[in-house]
């Protein structure tokens, strides 16, 4: 027993330093009875949980990227800027939740339950919203299934492709699919603040020194009207 324990301290205090170091850090968990209250502020690649309980959890400027998040229970959960990328959520509960400004993109959302959540600034893009349950597609919510097909001026594509030499900027895929390709369906969502307005803030974003908690859209979006002073 007490050679487990020391194991599990050891494993925890290895994640931590490569947390500190900037490291991906993956998480697996299946079938936990207690009830966890969430995160902020951070990045999640290939998590694979699963029966979980988030049971009145806070979740706040999180991006899920490849992960399978499958049968766990989120009810009256508080989602706000979060990212749901690439990621199988079947049969996970949002009963009840609150859901501001989250975007579910190429997301298996099969048997996943939607009763009574409090849809505000929810964009779903390319992701089939029939196999869900209790889902009501109307104010709050917005669904893109067609590639955005538009040409950006010269001065907003160079200074979105600028902040590639960022690894803390580029390695979330925000922005940028590759070093030298736009992801055009997050840039579409930015485009209501328009080009020049938009360029200007990406330019501002280049200069800054403090490059950290870039992970969703919606951190985007904060920066860009702080930067124009919208609120």
């Amino acid at each position: 027993m007490r050679g487990k324990l020391r194991r599990k301290r050891e494993q925890k205090i290895k994640r931590i330093e490569k947390v500190k170091q900037g490291k991906l850090v993956r998480f697996s968990l299946a079938n936990s009875p207690k009830k966890y209250k969430g995160f902020s502020d951070k990045y999640s690649y290939q998590t694979n949980i699963h029966h979980l309980i988030y049971k009145e959890a806070v979740f706040e400027n999180v991006k899920f990227q490849a992960s399978n998040i499958t049968k766990c229970n989120f009810k009256n959960t508080k989602l706000i800027g979060v990212d749901f990328c690439n990621t199988n959520l079947k049969g996970t509960s949002f009963k009840g939740a609150i859901l501001k400004n989250v975007v579910f993109f190429n997301c298996n959302l099969k048997q996943v339950d939607f009763t009574g959540v409090n849809f505000q600034d929810v964009i779903f893009i390319s992701t089939n919203t029939s196999n869900a349950k209790n889902l009501q597609l109307g104010n709050g919510c917005k669904v893109f299934n067609t590639y955005p097909k538009r040409t950006i001026k010269k001065e907003l594509e160079e200074a979105i492709l600028e902040l590639t030499k960022w690894e803390k900027i580029y390695k979330y895929h925000v922005l940028h699919v590759e070093k030298n390709k736009i992801n055009l369906w997050n840039l579409e969502l930015l485009l209501e603040y328009g080009e020049e307005n938009l360029a200007r803030a990406m330019r501002a974003l280049n200069k800054r020194k403090d490059k950290r908690g870039f992970y969703t859209i919606t951190a985007y979006k904060n920066f860009v009207e702080r930067y124009l002073k919208i609120v």
